[in-house]
């Protein structure tokens, strides 16, 4: 009978915070596992199994889950490991869950849908902060105006950032991307428009996987995305300074702490709103939460539990099919909806 729960790439800042807290949340049968000899020592320390495998070989990874009833991946990219795990998963009959956030990984991701109904597993990229609480959000914003025509989804995060997500966000800051009008999508400019909103300036995030998660839990036909970046960042989104940019990834990065300290976590928040409106009416969603890392961890925790007690929808699936009560009692969590 399959009962564990790997998690690979726990030798990362985000696996070694996830193997805590899962420790903490009682979330059994944890095995860490990951291309680095390092695990051992991480696991030793927290009394979990552990496994070494890189992805380059099918029956090696096959191997690895024939007794995993859930893989959580946290090895990014995920445009480079998703594909490689999803399909195994798929062979092995595994349940597949990530934190991915960018909109091309989710499409990626769907099309396996297919595959994982037939296999009766579930298969769900952006498990954590980046997708989780905004589509969650989004959900509850068109379930309070069912009429809705557009939708408006935005966050604000306090806290630090780990050498990981700066790479992901920096090194194609000034590509085109995407919003959607008309049931289509449309090339959209980085930061195109801003948002003043949630006591913060938000600019136009055209890669983010909410433009598809949306499309989806919300079936709204005109969507748009907004984060909040720092000026010096919202100028590479315009493709402006740009050299500073690449001296920050070639040069500087290795130089930033893995990721956020204890101090940053505890103290650091986040905001998240999705707005919805149609020719006569506006529809606010406001969720607080804990800070974006912590709030993955917690995310990522509550859908293994759920998961693992075969609380699950086969296929494709977004995070909003659980409703708010996937997130409403995380500590920190309060959802506004106005």
């Amino acid at each position: 009978m399959k009962n564990k729960v790997l998690v690979y790439g726990a030798s990362g800042y985000m696996g070694k915070l996830f193997a805590k807290i899962a420790l903490e949340n009682d979330l059994s049968n944890i095995v860490l596992a990951g291309r680095s000899n390092n695990l051992s020592i991480e696991a030793k320390k927290l009394n979990f199994e552990t496994r070494i495998f890189s992805l380059d070989s099918k029956n090696e990874i096959i191997k690895n889950l024939k007794d995993v009833k859930l893989i959580i991946n946290l090895a990014g990219p995920f445009s480079k490991t998703s594909d490689a795990l999803i399909e195994t998963s798929l062979e092995t009959q595994t349940h597949y869950i990530d934190i991915a956030g960018e909109y091309q990984e989710f499409e990626s991701a769907f099309k396996y849908n297919k595959q994982a109904v037939e296999k009766n597993i579930m298969i769900m990229p952006g498990a954590g902060f980046g997708v989780v609480p905004t589509d969650i959000a989004a959900f509850l914003a068109k379930k309070s105006l069912p009429s809705a025509t557009h939708l408006k989804i935005g966050y604000v995060t306090e806290g630090g950032a780990s050498r990981g997500t700066l790479n992901t966000v920096l090194k194609d800051i000034n590509k085109v991307g995407i919003e959607v009008k008309n049931s289509q999508n449309t090339p959209c400019l980085p930061a195109k428009e801003s948002w003043k909103i949630l006591d913060a300036t938000l600019h136009q995030n055209p890669w983010r996987a909410d433009l598809f998660t949306a499309k989806i839990s919300t079936e709204i036909p005109n969507i748009s995305t907004y984060s909040n970046f720092p000026g010096f960042v919202v100028s590479f989104m315009k493709g402006k300074n740009l050299w500073l940019r690449n001296f920050l990834l070639k040069r500087l990065l290795k130089f930033f702490p893995e990721g956020p300290t204890e101090k940053q976590l505890n103290k650091g928040k986040t905001k998240i709103i999705a707005e919805v409106s149609n020719k006569t009416e506006t529809k606010k969603v406001i969720i607080e939460g804990p800070e974006a890392y912590l709030f993955t961890a917690y995310s990522l925790i509550e859908i293994s539990k759920k998961i693992m007690n075969n609380d699950f929808k086969i296929g494709f699936q977004t995070p909003s099919i659980y409703g708010k009560s996937l997130i409403e009692n995380i500590k920190g969590v309060s959802i506004l909806i106005d």
